[in-house]
């Protein structure tokens, strides 16, 4: 068991300096992945009203194709009104006149309003093209500064994450999972050291009764209050 402490205390060691990596790059991870996020939102819109405008550009050809058409029968009517015999003949092409010139007025409306809509889609993806310009140059400047950062640390990292992986094959699967979620819950800390009788994390009074049991480091003790895992001083 006192084996399983020693690793704790490394593992610990090894995570605050990781964490100290991290703490040296700021927000530049959280700002890129932001930026990155925005980006792709951005990109999807503008193809959005794309697909948008092509959809309304068929639609208008559409409506052409059915005005054209409607003109050709009003023109037909028109003539066919000069022939007619019978006032019933007339009352009935009469009425198709009206229902095709109702209908040109409703595709006439349409394409304007079609046509509007294409407008305010062109203004948004204008709008969107100097947003994403923007993005990205925001993006690559901070890529640069993040890198820069990643490169300096990369080895120092690279052997400390190496350390951690050889530290962590010690260690039992309960011992583990218990250290990875309170370091988790209590800001990178997963063990505390017992000091004055207190524990080091949220030094919160321990029973002496407790501590003499800490302090055989024969099994693993918990804080009551923070749940960290209790390692003598020594």
């Amino acid at each position: 068991m006192q084996k399983t402490f020693h690793a704790l205390l490394e593992l610990q060691e090894v995570d605050n300096r990781l964490d100290e990596l991290m703490e040296d790059r700021g927000d530049l991870p959280n700002i890129v992945n932001e930026l990155e996020e925005k980006l792709a939102r951005a990109k999807d819109k503008h193809k959005t009203h794309e697909d948008d405008i092509k959809s309304a550009k068929l639609r208008i050809k559409e409506l052409e194709l059915l005005l054209s058409d409607g003109k050709e029968k009003l023109d037909k009517y028109n003539n066919q009104l000069y022939q007619v015999k019978t006032n019933k003949e007339y009352d009935a092409i009469t009425t198709e006149i009206e229902t095709v010139q109702e209908a040109q007025k409703e595709y006439e409306n349409e394409i304007r309003s079609v046509n509007t809509q294409i407008e305010e889609k062109m203004a948004s993806i204008t709008e969107l093209e100097a947003q994403i310009a923007s993005i990205d140059k925001d993006l690559a400047e901070n890529k640069v500064e993040l890198n820069a950062s990643l490169e300096e640390t990369a080895e120092e990292e690279a052997d400390l994450n190496k350390n951690r992986k050889k530290i962590i094959k010690d260690l039992s699967k309960n011992v583990l999972d218990t250290y990875e979620k309170v370091r988790k819950a209590r800001e990178g800390k997963g063990i505390a050291i017992v000091k004055n009788g207190n524990c080091g994390g949220c030094f919160s009074y321990i029973p002496p009764q407790k501590i003499v049991e800490v302090r055989k480091m024969k099994k693993i003790f918990e804080c009551e209050f923070c749940g960290r895992i209790l390692v003598w001083s020594d």
